[in-house]
């Protein structure tokens, strides 16, 4: 927070780069929308996680905070499910916030090992099992959820 100087780069196809915010205290994991006109962002050390609406024209507007989060570090690394919820990991907590369009947590996933979730990325056949990295042991976690994860590129089955 003394410094929230973070940016948000992105690269176009084009080999464009564009600066999206400079910012963010923290910045760290991304998930897009399943529409591709918003990109939530983890910002660790705010503890939140800010909504970053893309325009047409591949400015961004309104940025806002979608999610805060407690506890002695913030939200790392998200996905998301088909359905457009949000998925994301705290370390400090070992949870995993499963969060509506609204930002309500419709689902806390705790952990039953280790302490410290990190990264998220769904896999499996139908993509509903959903792998998280622990960084204090250094294992990989899954669950099962309700919902399939959007694929990882545009392409995927």
């Amino acid at each position: 927070m003394h410094d929230p100087a973070g940016r948000l780069y992105r690269l176009r196809p084009s080999g464009q780069l564009d600066l999206l915010l400079s910012n963010a205290p923290s910045p760290n994991g991304l998930a897009l929308a399943p529409d591709e006109k918003v990109l939530y962002l983890a910002v660790t050390r705010g503890n939140a996680v800010w909504r970053i609406p893309l325009l047409d024209d591949g400015s961004v507007a309104k940025v806002g905070q979608f999610f805060t989060s407690y506890g002695p570090s913030g939200p790392d690394g998200m996905a998301v499910d088909q359905q457009g919820r949000v998925i994301v990991a705290n370390p400090s907590l070992g949870y995993l916030w499963v969060l509506n369009h609204r930002a309500e947590p419709v689902q806390v996933v705790r952990r039953t090992g280790g302490i410290s979730l990190t990264n998220v990325a769904f896999g499996g056949a139908d993509r509903r099992t959903l792998y998280c990295t622990e960084s204090v042991s250094g294992c990989i976690l899954r669950t099962e959820l309700d919902v399939p994860g959007l694929p990882i590129h545009r392409g995927q089955p």
